[in-house]
């Protein structure tokens, strides 16, 4: 058996462990630093490479934000929670862990003192497993969130972020994009055969589909790739939906299109809608103050009407002003947001009016229906009082069967005595 350079072997190892999985990951950083994702398996620390996953909240201590002292008493969203996202993704890890990452948003989410979030990101992407989850709490997350690239916001990156409230470079050579999804397949036969080691797999009768994919692959010397590629496929699709969803319509149909898998620098992701603005990593914290500020002011607290039908006006109202476009390559401002919210209020304020108007309108009519039914009651005592005395025309008595009563004389009913009743009428005619 020859000799085997361990320090190769583990790091070609990596390198095909990474690769044989489904990846949102931008390869090229992948080998240049697959080292570290050695020596990050091997339980070594690499602080000085990229931090662990943390989180801290920041508050504005006259003009400069600054992590709060233990013990501070801070108010209701007067906090900024801080989230870093550095390095590559795994679902579970120590680094950058999608689980993780989910339990620090969702800590911030119910937490009073954030009014909004920071996450600061430098990653390549990392594994499909374990994004769309992240994607879907930043997407609903109930304050907002900044993301701010300090070097890559690539794949999987992008696809657990493209949810949020803005996305900012702070260099004009950040890179964003790497939308897409891809797998390696490596036949190590050769390889192992070198070190004197043969492989063979077995498979049960009935498992004939299994790791049919990989199968095609190595059965075809890579010639035949139909069904691995049917099924990353269909993660790529949702990939996309996703950040279709997470950008809307700030994905502007300009320059090169960013969901075929390539990488931007700042200015074409600002072209294309990939990101929002380049903004200084020190103005940060700014922006993110204002985006809270402004959430506050959008806010609108309204007591539960009792009117289906103009609660749905209402609510028309509020999603006409809400849809309507801003100026193209503009980003809302507090000023344009202001003015919404002025006239969300007023179309509040006459959604209510209509309310009270309509409340006063059926007491009045409660009231009628109210003096009709005493009217009524009074008017029944009669009836029953005089009703089995003999009218001006006597009692009539029939003889035999068959002897009619003279017409004009039939006798009716009671409830036919009352619907001729004008106040009855009165009442039928406003619809009691």
């Amino acid at each position: 058996m020859p000799d085997v350079n361990l320090s190769s072997h583990a790091l070609i190892t990596m390198i095909c462990r990474c690769l044989s999985g489904q990846w949102h990951i931008d390869p090229q950083w992948m080998f240049q630093h697959a080292d570290l994702l050695v020596r990050a398996d091997n339980g070594e620390a690499l602080e000085g490479h990229w931090p662990k996953m943390t989180s801290s909240l920041l508050v504005d201590q006259g003009g400069v934000f600054a992590a709060a002292a233990k013990g501070d008493t801070i108010g209701k969203g007067q906090a900024l929670g801080v989230i870093n996202l550095i390095g590559p993704i795994y679902k579970y890890g120590y680094y950058s862990g999608s689980k993780i990452f989910g339990s620090l948003l969702s800590g911030m989410a119910s937490d009073d003192r954030v009014g909004g979030v920071r996450v600061i990101t430098d990653t390549p992407g990392g594994q499909v497993n374990g994004s769309r989850e992240i994607f879907e709490l930043v997407r609903d997350f109930p304050k907002p969130v900044l993301t701010t690239v300090d070097g890559f916001l690539a794949s999987a990156g992008y696809h657990q972020l493209s949810g949020s409230t803005r996305i900012v470079a702070t260099q004009p050579t950040d890179q964003i994009g790497s939308i897409g999804t891809y797998q390696s397949f490596a036949d190590w036969e050769a390889y192992y055969e070198s070190m004197g080691l043969k492989m063979y797999s077995v498979y049960a009768d009935r498992s004939t589909e299994k790791n049919e994919e990989f199968r095609q692959i190595i059965d075809s010397k890579g010639k035949q790739t139909e069904l691995a590629q049917k099924m990353l496929t269909a993660y790529n699709n949702q990939f996309l939906a996703d950040v279709k969803a997470g950008r809307g319509k700030k994905l502007t149909g300009k320059g090169d299109d960013p969901l075929k898998g390539r990488l931007f620098f700042s200015d074409a992701s600002i072209e294309n809608g990939l990101i929002d603005d380049l903004v200084p990593a020190s103005d940060s914290f700014s922006v993110l103050s204002d985006m809270v500020t402004t959430s506050k002011k959008s806010t609108i607290t309204m007591s539960t009407i009792k009117k289906p039908g103009l609660v749905a006006a209402f609510m028309a109202a509020l999603k006409s002003i809400d849809e309507q476009p801003e100026a193209e390559g503009n980003e809302p401002t507090v000023e344009s947001l202001t003015a919404q919210l002025a006239q969300a209020t007023t179309e509040r304020d006459t959604a209510l009016g209509q309310v009270a108007t309509l409340t006063t309108e059926r007491d009045a009519a409660q009231t009628s229906v109210t003096t009709l039914t005493t009217k009524n009651t009074e008017l029944q005592a009669t009836v029953d009082k005089y009703g089995d005395q003999p009218g001006a025309m006597g009692t009539q008595t029939l003889k035999k069967d068959g002897d009619k009563i003279p017409e004009g004389t039939e006798s009716k009913t009671l409830q036919q005595i009352i619907d001729e009743l004008p106040s009855e009428k009165e009442a039928a005619a406003m619809g009691f």
